[in-house]
């Protein structure tokens, strides 16, 4: 805050000492204009001398050229009593007009036609103004006439107070003012329209109208009965930007710092990603050669059941590998939109029955069990169905895979309103609330210690998520870490049911 105010008078000071310099300035040629005036109508002046003479001598030897300068002061006298500016003194000197004389003689030497040296003469005449010897002679004599008459008549009120606003708003000073003009400490007339000599407010004052010898008989004070205020003011208009300018600096860092995790995220994500595709396609690459050695051998060549069965181990292993292409292909094409749904009204039932029998027999090989209870009554619903089917055993499969013991799944179907709803819950190894968040995006696997031990890529859930927003249906989760999750899908009902 001290530094504001500091900086504050400091302003206002040369504020006050400009004010100063321009009133007494203007008063000044105010005396000057007059001056003109007066001469201009005096006609020719009574007497004329040069008070001084100054020469100087150029010489340019391979010209032959040779010039004479000389300057020169004029004195003229008018006979112009000092009573015709308004002084009252009648034994004052009387005022004389100076110009200064500019004279350029050139001197050629020739030779005529008798061989003689003649020289040629050309001269340059011109008179000017000398306004600094103006000023320098003039000033004295026109502060002297202008201190015989009272300060009201000199500077009025709002021609102070037109100065003082301009030399204020030029600072960028906009606060309320009061000014008054004092004689020896004494108030004059010349005061602002609310100016009072106990005037609330820091008070700056400034000499006015210095004579000659540098005394001043007046003084402008002006006070500022709202400073506190316009200081604090512009206090809280800098803190308030300092504080947007801080939230800024914070919002941009925090976004930035997001970024950068999501960023790191995503890497982790797509490394974990290429990390499980090379898991999912070495396995089934390294099958195939195993078949393909068998198949070289003389003897296997020899036995047809065992030709027949590693050609059938080639076909299921090579089919794998599409899969894992067609799954990725199909994530890509279904968010660019390419992919197009064969849509159709089914029972829904029959479809979820269908999707149990795809995985059976792999819950079966794990001594586990799929209980289902279909009563949805109302179940014709318009989807595309092979990829509905996708969408359940993609469900399903990730049921049996993060369950640690044998897989126990529930499944069940019901009707809310006008909706189909389809649960089925495990009893597996759940996900905590930060897995929950990101389940559904792509290429993201809940981990569980090695990142191979269960076998996928992270594009199910994304797959089953999309096929389900572009049937109009919303699919919701529920987990608890150790104990299980619940997959619940919401789909519209509609008429009539075709039968599969």
């Amino acid at each position: 805050m001290s530094n504001i105010e500091e900086e504050f008078s400091l302003t206002i000071r040369q504020a006050l000492s400009f004010v100063a310099e321009e009133v007494q300035e203007r008063e000044l040629r105010y005396y000057f204009d007059r001056f003109e005036t007066v001469i201009d109508s005096a006609g020719s002046p009574e007497t004329s001398e040069f008070r001084d003479v100054f020469l100087f001598y150029d010489n340019d030897a391979p010209s032959n050229l040779s010039a004479l300068h000389a300057f020169g002061i004029l004195e003229e006298d008018y006979n112009i009593p000092s009573g015709d500016f308004g002084d009252v003194n009648a034994a004052a000197p009387k005022i004389k007009n100076f110009k200064g004389v500019r004279t350029t003689a050139i001197l050629k030497e020739t030779f005529n036609r008798e061989n003689r040296i003649s020289l040629t003469i050309e001269k340059l005449k011109d008179f000017e103004r000398i306004n600094a010897f103006d000023q320098a002679t003039y000033k004295n004599f026109f502060t002297n006439i202008a201190n015989t008459f009272p300060i009201h008549k000199r500077l009025n009120s709002y021609e102070l107070d037109v100065i003082l606003k301009r030399a204020l708003i030029e600072r960028n000073i906009i606060t309320p003012f009061e000014f008054g003009v004092f004689s020896d400490g004494l108030a004059t007339k010349v005061t602002s329209n609310n100016y009072i000599e106990n005037q609330k407010g820091p008070q700056y004052s400034v000499p006015l109208f210095l004579e000659n010898e540098g005394v001043n008989t007046y003084d402008l004070v002006v006070s500022f009965p709202e400073k506190n205020t316009y200081l604090r003011s512009s206090i809280v208009g800098i803190t308030l930007l300092s504080l947007v300018l801080t939230l800024l600096i914070i919002i941009v860092c925090s976004y930035s710092v997001y970024e950068i995790v999501q960023q790191k995220k995503i890497s982790e994500i797509k490394s974990d990603f290429i990390n499980n595709m090379s898991h999912e396609f070495k396995t089934p690459i390294a099958t195939i050669n195993l078949a393909i050695d068998a198949l070289q051998n003389k003897n296997v060549k020899k036995d047809e059941e065992k030709v027949d069965r590693y050609l059938n181990m080639l076909r299921e292993e090579n089919k794998r590998m599409q899969d894992q292409v067609e799954n990725v292909l199909m994530i890509s094409q279904l968010d660019r939109g390419s992919t197009p749904l064969d849509l159709q009204s089914f029972a829904m039932n029959p479809l979820v029955e269908e999707a149990i029998s795809h995985v059976a027999l792999i819950v079966q090989s794990e001594n586990g069990t799929i209980t289902s209870d279909l009563m949805a009554s109302q179940q014709s619903v318009v989807v595309d169905k092979n990829h509905f089917i996708n969408v359940f055993v993609n469900l399903l499969d990730n049921a049996i895979k993060y369950s640690l013991n044998a897989p126990l799944i529930e499944v069940r179907t019901f009707n809310e309103d006008d909706v189909w709803v389809f649960e089925i819950q495990d009893h597996g190894i759940g996900m905590d609330s930060d897995t929950l968040k990101l389940i559904f995006k792509k290429f993201y696997r809940q981990q569980g210690g090695n990142i191979h031990n269960i076998k996928g890529h992270g594009l199910g859930l994304t797959y089953v998520k999309k096929i389900i927003e572009l049937h109009n249906g919303t699919i919701h989760v529920s987990s608890i870490l150790g104990v299980g999750t619940t997959f619940q899908i919401r789909l519209p009902i509609a008429t009539p049911i075709t039968n599969i």
